[in-house]
């Protein structure tokens, strides 16, 4: 996918920024993200996430799949709440930096690099899956289709999946102009044409449509939670289903 060149620059560029887009945390900006500061931001969000998974209800323990880890931002924080982590990314060098993140807890992680959507976990082996901030990045839909039909192979009976993904009219309340938007397309697009890629692709997918995929695939008990992250209080999507 176009969206993997991008990632892949991202992550020799400016990693640590790339996974969390805060004003002034840039490599060279005014606060830049320390690993003790990216850890601490991944246990915030996480609890606010866990929060809700728990009220919807998962299994606990076993091995939780991480669809697109970056620099382990989150994965440190979810092995609070499961005994591996299963970790896909397509950027060796986040995963390279995730290691140091991750510190002596590591060991407990398995990564799989990718450069296309693929989850390479044993049929039946995991007990959750999560990705955030993942999603709306990918070039296509049949991406966002690919992994949700790979982790239900992967998912055990009764598992479920957490996912964070825009919707229009849900996120954040600030939704951009029509022609901002049409301005945005045009001038991505000549940038990509230029191959350039300090910029990273964004999309929104209504309910209704991540909803029918979901049960098409086999999914069951498919809900959608909008709530506030602590730390940025900003509106997210998460979707919740179970195999």
């Amino acid at each position: 996918m176009r969206s993997t060149e991008e990632w892949k620059f991202w992550g020799q560029d400016d990693p640590m920024w790339a996974v969390a887009t805060w004003k002034g945390r840039e490599r060279h900006g005014a606060n830049p993200w320390t690993i003790e500061d990216f850890r601490a931001s991944g246990r915030s969000d996480c609890a606010d996430i866990m929060r809700h998974w728990d009220h919807y209800g998962r299994l606990s323990g076993g091995v939780c799949l991480e669809i697109g880890c970056g620099s382990g931002r989150l994965t440190s924080a979810l092995l609070d709440h499961f005994d591996r982590v299963f970790a896909i990314d397509v950027s060796p060098d986040q995963v390279r930096l995730a290691h140091e993140v991750l510190g002596d807890a590591v060991t407990r992680v398995d990564f799989s690099i990718v450069d296309s959507p693929k989850v390479s976990a044993e049929p039946g082996s995991c007990s959750a899956m999560i990705s955030t901030h993942v999603f709306q990045h990918l070039s296509d839909y049949s991406g966002i289709e690919t992994y949700l039909e790979q982790t239900y192979a992967a998912l055990a009976p009764g598992a479920s999946i957490c996912f964070q993904t825009p919707v229009p009219g849900a996120d954040k309340g600030d939704i951009p102009s029509r022609s901002y938007r049409a301005f945005d397309y045009l001038r991505t697009g000549v940038s990509r044409a230029l191959g350039r890629y300090r910029f990273m692709e964004y999309n929104r997918y209504p309910a209704n449509r991540i909803v029918r995929t979901l049960t098409d695939i086999g999914y069951r008990d498919v809900e959608i939670r909008i709530f506030r992250i602590t730390l940025t209080n900003f509106r997210q999507s998460f979707f919740f289903a179970r195999k």
